[in-house]
């Protein structure tokens, strides 16, 4: 009954509002941003307990991502394996997540976030445990291939359910919180996992990490539905959101309506989906670099023990967790201002890749502990203030919320490409080319390149 009352008041409401929004639409056009026609409502937020629940998933997701790095030495030692093969198996996870984000954005925009990422939550949460069980090179690539596979649903569903459930105006801030939680999900990784190997051993600390999962992905089975369809929202905050996005306002019908494999195929024939995968190519493997090596980079390098490791492998991604949110309202106050949503966001991540490409240069000629922990921990702070824009990028760069998962899971398949391509390169470089000198330099190079193609290069918006 609830759920019926919900309904019919937004229907009425809309049709109360429709002219002066799509008034409102047309003059932002440019921007893609929209003033709230209906006031924020005081004491209804329970569109942050979407972000609270999105955030506890991408947190246990990241763990299980950067538990194998902070294991790698002992896994390299007990196995018998290089750097060039560890590099193969660290990077094994990323191939696949990559190209099955393509049929994953898709999928969600086709058939919804809520059921597409439960059911990537629990398959990533079981195959995580099962890691535990891996005594062989192949058997670990197997197991993070598998991996790779079930945790592609993540971030586009997010990105889905985001644009559904937050007004313009707080996208790229919602955005941010639940991209920190990856920051903090890393931050926690070397620790815990340490702490885990020093009490259970390495296998035991695959199969606790992976049970967290497993609990998350019943919060959001509890949680999550479209906001119509959520009997505990509030009908103003309802009104709230839907009256801030501008696509409801020139495109009430459509918003609803599930995209086609042809018109997702059709996507690949505009220049600018093209230049955000090649962007995010570059700008994701400095972040791979972070996620794959820095645990032996301290260690075999700077000579930190374990514990060392533990803690200071930490530093980065607790400021990547900072920046992230810093980011998001950077690009948010920017189109607040009058800014085109596009433009603010290109901005932001490329002023971002410029930074990291200076720290990482840096990095490559640093001597001693402290000049390498700060400016490790300075690069990541600088690279996450792109990590919010870059995903609200995909609900700026389109002309309708019908392909935002398609989008942001294509330029996420560029992304991971870069991702793949980092842990064997830098290997290769580790064991061939002069060391980690020659990978921070490579990052560094990729980086730079980043900035060039996110400030000049991706001016068009995509006319879907």
């Amino acid at each position: 009954m609830r759920k019926m009352k919900v309904t019919k008041v937004v229907t009425m409401d809309f049709h109360d509002l429709r002219s002066s929004l799509a008034e409102s639409s047309t003059s932002n056009a440019g921007s893609k941003y929209l003033e709230p026609a209906a006031p924020r409502p005081e004491r209804h937020n329970f569109r942050w307990l979407i972000v609270g629940i999105l955030s506890l998933l991408a947190a246990t997701n990241y763990l299980d991502r950067g538990n194998l790095s902070v294991a790698a030495p002992l896994i390299m030692h007990d196995l018998h394996i290089g750097n060039t093969l560890m590099g193969i198996i660290l990077s094994s996870f990323v191939w696949p997540y990559a190209i099955m984000n393509l049929p994953t954005g898709w999928a969600i925009d086709r058939f919804g976030a809520r059921l597409i990422l439960a059911a990537g939550a629990g398959s990533w949460s079981v195959v995580a445990a099962l890691t535990g069980f891996a005594r062989t090179a192949s058997m670990f690539i197997g197991l993070r291939m598998s991996l790779g596979i079930c945790e592609a649903p993540l971030f586009p569903a997010a990105l889905k359910a985001t644009n559904s459930w937050f007004p313009d105006r707080e996208k790229a801030v919602a955005t941010g919180v639940y991209i920190a939680a990856t920051q903090v999900g890393l931050a926690l990784a070397p620790p815990i996992a340490t702490v885990l190997i020093y009490l259970v051993g390495w296998p035991m600390m695959f199969m606790v990490m992976g049970a967290l999962g497993l609990l998350a992905t019943l919060g959001w089975l509890l949680i999550y539905r479209e906001p119509a369809q959520q009997r505990w929202l509030h009908p103003d905050e309802l009104l709230y959101i839907r009256s801030g996005q501008a696509a409801i306002a020139s495109d009430v019908e459509r918003e609803t309506a599930s995209l086609a494999l042809r018109e997702w195929t059709a996507l690949f024939r505009y220049t600018t989906v093209w230049g955000l995968m090649s962007a995010a190519f570059c700008l994701q493997y400095v972040f791979w670099f972070y996620i794959t090596w820095l645990p032996t980079y301290l260690q075999n390098v700077q000579k930190f023990d374990l514990h060392r490791v533990g803690i200071f492998a930490a530093f980065p991604y607790l400021a990547g967790g900072v920046a992230v949110v810093l980011g998001g309202r950077a690009s948010d106050w920017l189109i607040l201002h009058g800014m085109d949503a596009l433009v603010a966001r290109r901005r932001v991540i490329a002023l971002s890749a410029l930074l990291t490409a200076a720290t990482m240069l840096a990095t490559a000629f640093c001597k001693g502990h402290a000049q390498a922990t700060t400016l490790l921990t300075m690069g990541m702070f600088t690279y996450s203030l792109a990590s919010a824009s870059f995903w609200a990028l995909a609900t700026a760069i389109v002309e309708t919320p019908r392909c935002v998962a398609s989008i942001g899971s294509i330029q996420n398949f560029g992304g991971f490409l870069g991702g793949a391509c980092a842990p064997i390169w830098t290997g290769i470089a580790v064991d061939h080319f002069g060391g980690f000198k020659t990978a921070l330099l490579i990052a560094g190079a990729m980086s730079l390149l980043a900035s060039v193609l996110y400030g000049g290069v991706l001016q068009k918006r995509i006319p879907v």
